[in-house]
């Protein structure tokens, strides 16, 4: 009986698995197409749930198929069980188990499977339940790590010339926390060369549009905490002039860092 839910179990879980994948890769595909993010998002939890929502109605409608086909096409043995059963037994015992034997015989499998069902016990529920949030904060985590080094990536490749590597680790680190809304040290001091206030300001709106749905305050926050040359302006001004002339300067908007 236990290795017959164990069988559930691994079946369904695998089921769940194929569709999260078709998810996923109809997620990349998007992305691959230039989608954006929160769009891909939307894409990949749309494909899975269809397809778990497409398995279950093939299961349903195989089913209700094998359950009509027993009805018009019934065993032989069956209608021989159910005339000898009119015959009353010699045996009561012979004659009782005979009775159960045809009843279970005649019982629509999707009633048996039911049955079977109603009898799993608590403790493998816990388990299947736990081992599908398992799955699902190791896709989340998944997401946010590859998600979180594209942006670090971008970072690297626009201030590699313009920093030192102490500074442009800093600079990483201060967009790590960013990614996670937590705090900035007040002790980031970042000198640049050759970079012009505009080009701060682009590289802030871009990083705020990747992470998006971030208030443009915190960027705010992180350029006027971060960059040294940005210490005399107010957080208002840097907010309100964060994507001015989108295709001058060194660093120029960019509407997917993903590109």
């Amino acid at each position: 009986m236990h290795f017959k839910y164990f069988e559930y179990i691994v079946i369904y879980l695998s089921v769940l698995l194929v569709c999260v994948i078709g998810g996923a890769l109809a997620r990349i595909s998007f992305l691959g197409k230039g989608g954006d993010e929160y769009t891909a998002n939307i894409v990949f939890w749309s494909i899975t749930a269809l397809s778990i929502l497409f398995y279950a109605l093939i299961i349903l409608f195989l089913d209700g198929i094998i359950v009509l086909f027993r009805k018009i096409f019934p065993k032989k043995s069956s209608s021989e069980n159910s005339t000898e059963d009119l015959i009353p037994s010699e045996n009561p015992e012979n004659g009782g188990e005979r009775q159960k034997q045809i009843i279970a015989e005649n019982t629509p499998i999707y009633l048996v499977e039911n049955s079977e069902e109603n009898v799993v016990n608590q403790t493998t529920e816990s388990v299947n339940l736990e081992s599908i949030r398992k799955t699902q904060l190791q896709q989340k985590q998944q997401n946010e790590s590859v998600k979180l080094q594209i942006a670090l990536d971008y970072s690297r490749n626009q201030f590699a010339l313009y920093v030192t590597d102490e500074d442009l680790d800093a600079l990483c680190n201060a967009v790590s926390l960013y990614s996670k809304n937590e705090k900035i040290p007040n002790d980031i001091s970042v000198h640049t060369k050759e970079l012009s206030n505009l080009d701060l300001y682009h590289f802030g709106w871009n990083i705020w549009n990747y992470f998006r749905p971030i208030k443009q305050e915190e960027i705010s926050k992180l350029l006027k905490t971060v960059f040294v040359s940005l210490d005399d302006i107010d957080l208002d001004s840097i907010k309100a002039h964060l994507k001015d002339e989108p295709k001058k300067g060194i660093i120029t908007i960019q509407e997917n860092l993903a590109d």
